[in-house]
């Protein structure tokens, strides 16, 4: 072939396959009356394997209750809308335009974790599109859980394979899912079905692995191939007859060696593959965070480890993601202020220099204030060298108020309020579940 035709097609190929990477823009509109004046943010998941999400944009709400949120991807994501702590989840598809009607139980929004009591956001497509797919994942998903739910029992306690049959073929009746990794809407059937077999099969994991994780592809933003991967692969190296406790010891707790760790775990037949095996022993390092049988510290510098050295891109920005997550969560009580009963502000970096007993409660909770009856006599014993502070979180003011007043004296420490707007909550609080309501008919 000619080298100048040669040349054009190369440069060809290299423009396309950088417009393919090309971000392009979404925009979100819509009214929520409810919140006039408050702040409304775009939260993206770019970090499903811990449940993280970034705010990729913000608005005010203006007096008329409107908003217009701008945001560029190169593709489909899973995002929140959050109002104060209230979260609604929808997916993001590129060049595509969003308009949303938001509502929201009032009482339930006032609260500090509305999510506990039900209280998310319910967004409404204003516009019907049966081909959209946040309406086709919606509609499969009330199906799906209505059937899941209805047979719920008979799939966890039972021992009859027809029950898993029964379920599969009730919902094969309407949605015919295959195994198509490049297909978004396909893939997430796929693996949410992989639910069932996740309850039939426990006991083969050999067959769930050849399934649905034996192949070239890593589904790192679709919810519901990294649902089943948490699931399946929790624990695992823990557990796994190919890892013995004392590689884990030798490897982590005693010297950090990564290389020794990652050679070794691939006798497992289900870690054969490079990139999965290593976003296994990414999952179970950060489990590892949280046990004490681990130094923490020597976890830390094999992710570090892993950061560096990784040849997936994708592996280095989720450990980037729960190493800054980390941080944040360590500064975000010295940063968030919280209020007295008179109103003034209090952080608690004021008692920086000594070590502080937080304690939170509500006023209606017996067990907590039996709690301060405990702390009062802590408080005695270690007065001037821990600094004893209670946080109420009644979603009334008034309720910590009366009783600051009534009660406030017999503990000689500060008793101080969590306004749900101080912004703690939607910092750390766990992602909710989806909520999107377009209102599809369901089959």
């Amino acid at each position: 072939m000619n080298r100048h035709i040669s040349h054009i097609l190369l440069t060809l190929c290299l423009l396309t396959a950088f417009a393919g990477r090309a971000q392009t823009p979404v925009t979100i509109t819509g009214t929520a009356t409810f919140a006039a004046g408050e702040e409304i943010r775009l939260l993206v998941f770019h970090d499903l394997l811990n449940g993280i999400a970034d705010v990729a944009a913000t608005d005010i709400i203006d007096k008329h209750g409107r908003f217009a949120l701008k945001y560029n991807t190169t593709e489909i994501e899973l995002a929140q809308l959050a109002i104060r702590t209230s979260k609604a989840e929808f997916f993001i598809v590129p060049a595509n335009s969003y308009s949303f009607n938001i509502t929201v139980d009032s009482t339930l929004y006032q609260r500090i974790n509305p999510e506990k009591y039900g209280g998310f956001l319910q967004i409404e497509n204003t516009k019907t599109d049966t081909g959209d797919l946040n309406y086709k994942i919606n509609r499969f998903t009330q199906y799906f859980n209505r059937v899941a739910n209805a047979y719920s029992f008979g799939m966890i306690y039972g021992s009859e394979d027809n029950i898993f049959d029964t379920v599969r073929n009730l919902i094969s009746e309407h949605f015919d899912f295959q195994y198509l990794p490049e297909n978004f809407y396909q893939s997430y059937g796929y693996y949410t079905l992989g639910s069932i077999d996740l309850l039939q099969y426990r006991k083969k994991p050999i067959y769930l692995y050849q399934k649905y994780f034996d192949n070239d592809y890593i589904l790192y933003n679709n919810p519901a191939y990294m649902s089943l991967f948490n699931q399946f692969y929790e624990g695992y190296l823990y557990y796994s007859p190919y890892v013995s406790k004392e590689l884990l010891d030798r490897t982590i707790n005693e010297t950090p060696d990564y290389p020794t760790l990652f050679n070794e775990v691939g006798r497992d037949p289900k870690l054969a593959n490079a990139r999965l095996r290593e976003l296994v022993i990414i999952k179970n390092l950060i489990e590892f965070l949280d046990n004490k049988e681990f130094d923490r510290g020597n976890v830390l510098k094999v992710l570090e480890y892993i950061r560096q050295t990784s040849s997936f891109e994708k592996h280095i920005q989720l450990i980037d993601s729960k190493l800054n997550q980390i941080k944040k969560s360590e500064k975000v009580l010295e940063e968030v202020s919280f209020k007295d009963e008179k109103g003034h502000k209090v952080q608690l970096k004021q008692y920086e220099g000594s070590p502080v007993y937080l304690h939170v409660f509500q006023t209606d909770c017996i067990n907590c204030i039996r709690e301060m009856m405990i702390i009062k006599d802590l408080q005695s014993k270690y007065e001037g060298r821990v600094q004893f502070v209670s946080l109420c979180l009644d979603p009334e003011k008034e309720t910590y108020q009366a009783f600051v007043k009534q009660y406030g004296k017999q503990f000689e420490w500060p008793l101080l309020y969590f306004d749900a707007q101080t912004g703690l909550c939607s910092r750390v609080l766990r992602p909710c579940r989806s909520t999107f309501s377009s209102t599809p008919t369901a089959p």
